[in-house]
């Protein structure tokens, strides 16, 4: 569940935010509507909408033309309130890098703790269905992440999320082997090539097809796994 963007030349290294720090913006408010209501809102939630807003504008403009202004129009809140979060764009996109690698590992995760308790082959469909929703529904940071490419200061997590990612598909794989379920000479080997098969074919539709035919793709991709788990 992870992308292969192309290794990028080096950039100054930036502390990277620590999740759930407290940050000097206990009122943090945004003016909404017509009347100018202010809504006061968590520091949390503001980064993350900051974030949000970011993988938007990245993926619209290109990392290289969106200023701060642009992401803090579109998160509709003051320029000087980016600054309570992020040292700069640069250290705003490393942290927008760095949740992403989180929520495919608490991905990957909720459904390897489902082998070995829910019907084997149930799951290797709901697998390919949740892979291919999970990168259609972060097409804006699969997008970024391909035309940005990987710093040599990202570069470490993304190996270890890809790392991670493909011992669990080699040892969901091995446990349906050991049940008798699967046939597999090469649990790893086979895990990692369904799995950046299945990668690849869903950045080249998110990235070259402005309507991909995502039940197409599932059913393609249940067929091509069925046929390599198989006895």
């Amino acid at each position: 569940m992870t992308i292969l963007p192309t290794m990028v030349g080096s950039r100054p290294r930036r502390r990277a935010p620590t999740h759930g720090a407290e940050y000097p913006d206990p009122g943090s408010v945004m003016v909404v509507g017509a009347e100018g209501k202010r809504v006061t809102k968590r520091p949390g939630e503001r980064r993350e909408e900051l974030l949000d807003a970011a993988a938007q504008v990245f993926a619209a403009k290109g990392v290289a033309k969106t200023t701060i202004s642009d992401i803090t129009e579109s998160a509709g809140v003051a320029k000087g309130t980016f600054y309570l979060y992020f040292d700069s764009k640069d250290h705003l996109l490393g942290a927008l890098k760095e949740r992403f690698v989180d929520e495919i590992l608490r991905h990957a995760g909720s459904l390897y703790e489902r082998v070995g308790r829910d019907d084997w082959w149930a799951l290797v469909d709901e697998t390919v269905r949740s892979f291919v929703d999970f990168m259609d529904d972060h097409r804006e940071m699969c997008q970024v992440m391909v035309h940005e490419g990987i710093t040599p200061e990202t570069s470490p997590q993304f190996a270890e999320c890809q790392r991670r990612i493909d011992e669990m598909f080699a040892a969901a794989i091995k446990m349906g082997v050991d049940a008798g379920v699967f046939s597999v000479a090469d649990p790893p080997l086979t895990g990692r090539l369904l799995h950046y098969a299945l990668d690849g074919a869903l950045i080249h539709a998110i990235l070259y097809e402005d309507d991909f035919d995502r039940e197409r793709l599932v059913s393609a991709a249940r067929e091509l796994v069925r046929k390599a788990l198989a006895p």
